[in-house]
């Protein structure tokens, strides 16, 4: 699964892009088939939503699906906390304090997009990460445009306790069947986006969350039944293979249709790919999989929840500077398109930065602290959540899940290196084919016994 990592940097290029696209007219002129791919980019926060949804469900599902645990449950979301708020909070502040800073020196601070009132109120409630909570759209919500899916998706942790005691049983079915639910799971966003072509700020953040972390969900069951029979290896070839070809293929579409009509929007109905795409890319090592599973693409996507955090921030600082007076705004200089890559770069360093200096650390020390004083430095092995390196976050937030047992010399001989998810330790090239099947539910039962970590 070191290609869902992959996937993550793409997607958070594809909304970084998304919300770049103005500057890099230069570059889209030039290459025309590209521009109705980036004008598709925010549609990259559907696939986080899924991503997250299928990752939380491979690594919690059987723990926290089992019966009702209050402890288990509290820890989950401890877990889920320690994850998303430290770099969450930083960039929030930074975000502020550069409103604050722009402002005493009579700058505006909507150029690029409104935010709420500089107060404690809404101060406290971009820290809680309950901006969303009751707000109609998602325009102005946050000091850090970003931050309304980091919103979104704490409401969604915050459910998953329970949703997991629902999926659980859904075991019982074929895996065909729970495929095509997580994909029709996706039809609140896929019928008001080929019907209407809403955009994105239009779209209630609610259906946009709800609808792709279930179908996120509903896939992961659906990949829990499908490995280890003959046909998963070349069902996932054809599926990751298809639906990318069918993302691409709908950007497209969705640009003829509009017909230089920028009132309206149908890309949303490519979240329809979105569950066969990550269930593809998990059954199989080949292909677009082999791809995504390379080593800075995998390292690309461990940065990627704070490639999504920082990107705007980066972006603001600069288009304020540039387009301070009125007539200024929205003029394209050539400073400014050569401007665009270097915001680019910045953006990559200062994800990195973020990721190695704050989330990593603070991640350790959250859960070190739970250990310490909620369970007096000793810890319950039988029932602990481990979080590894994951993969989701809305982009949404990186997701994680817990270390896989590893119970025969076989599996220890392939099962080698890497952090990333009960599958993460095979070798790219590695089969996950019937022979490893019987250890593989046994595996994910038992993490949670054998773990002496929170």
């Amino acid at each position: 699964m070191h290609a869902l990592t992959g996937l993550r940097i793409v997607a958070a290029s594809w909304v970084v892009l998304y919300h770049f696209q103005a500057y890099l007219w230069p570059v889209t002129d030039q290459l025309p088939f590209v521009r109705p791919i980036l004008q598709a980019g925010w549609t990259g926060v559907e696939l986080f939503f899924a991503l997250s949804g299928f990752v939380i469900a491979r690594g919690y599902v059987d723990q926290c699906g089992r019966r009702w645990d209050t402890r288990l449950a509290l820890r989950f979301v401890f877990n889920r906390f320690a994850r998303v708020w430290p770099a969450y909070a930083v960039v929030t502040l930074l975000a502020l304090s550069w409103m604050v800073v722009a402002s005493g020196y009579g700058l505006r601070t909507d150029v690029v997009a409104p935010h709420p009132p500089m107060d404690v109120q809404h101060l406290f409630r971009q820290l809680t990460m309950t901006q969303m909570w009751g707000a109609d759209s998602l325009v102005g919500a946050s000091y850090n445009p970003p931050g309304w899916s980091i919103s979104a998706e704490w409401a969604a942790y915050l459910s998953f306790p329970l949703l997991a005691l629902l999926a659980r049983p859904l075991r019982r079915l074929h895996p065909l069947v729970t495929l095509l639910a997580a994909v029709l799971a996706t039809l609140p966003l896929f019928l008001p986006a080929f019907l209407y072509g809403p955009h994105d700020t239009e779209v209630s953040w609610v259906f946009r969350i709800a609808a792709c972390f279930v179908a996120g969900v509903l896939a992961s069951v659906a990949v829990d039944g499908l490995e280890g029979r003959r046909y998963a290896d070349s069902l996932g070839l054809f599926l990751s293979v298809t639906s990318l070809s069918a993302i691409l293929f709908i950007c497209w579409w969705n640009s003829w249709r509009r017909a230089g009509d920028f009132t309206i929007d149908f890309a949303g109905v490519v979240t329809l790919c979105y569950p066969l795409l990550i269930v593809g890319l998990t059954l199989t090592h080949r292909g677009p999989a082999r791809l995504l599973a390379r080593r800075p693409l995998v390292y690309g996507g461990r940065i990627s929840y704070c490639l999504y955090l920082v990107h705007f921030v980066v972006q603001e600082v600069v288009i304020t500077a540039v387009w301070r007076q009125q007539e200024q705004i929205g003029v394209m200089t050539p400073g400014l398109a050569l401007a665009a890559p270097v915001m680019l770069l910045a953006s990559g360093l200062a994800a990195a930065a973020l990721h190695h200096g704050v989330e990593e650390p603070a991640r350790k020390r959250l859960l070190a602290l739970w250990q310490r004083v909620v369970e007096g430095g000793r810890g319950d092995r039988r029932e602990q959540l481990t979080p590894p390196v994951e993969v989701s976050e809305t982009p949404a937030s990186l997701v994680p899940e817990p270390r896989r047992l590893i119970e025969s010399p076989t599996e220890r001989l392939l099962l080698t290196g890497g952090d990333f998810d009960r599958h993460s330790n095979a070798a790219p090239g590695a089969h996950r084919g019937s022979a490893l099947r019987p250890h593989s539910r046994a595996a994910r039962t038992g993490a949670g016994r054998h773990s002496s970590e929170l």
